[in-house]
């Protein structure tokens, strides 16, 4: 599933493993599933978020952290 980051939401479901999520600058992002959380990687591999506990959190940094991506 893609998503643009300004239509990201919980709700409807699109905190999913391999979710891409494209930032407003145009940039792609994985969300990935651990076994602690959730991580947001880079297209190319590396994650750019660090542990995500909740989809609360998950939510919270697509809505604010990739604004500037």
């Amino acid at each position: 599933m893609k998503i643009k980051s300004t239509e990201f939401t919980s709700m409807k479901g699109h905190v999913a493993d391999g979710c891409i999520i494209i930032a407003p600058s145009g940039k792609q992002f994985t969300l990935k599933n651990t076994m602690k959380g959730w991580v947001i990687c880079w297209s190319d591999g590396p994650e750019c978020s660090g542990n995500l506990p909740s989809y609360v959190d998950v939510e919270r940094f697509v809505h604010y952290g990739l604004q500037s991506h």
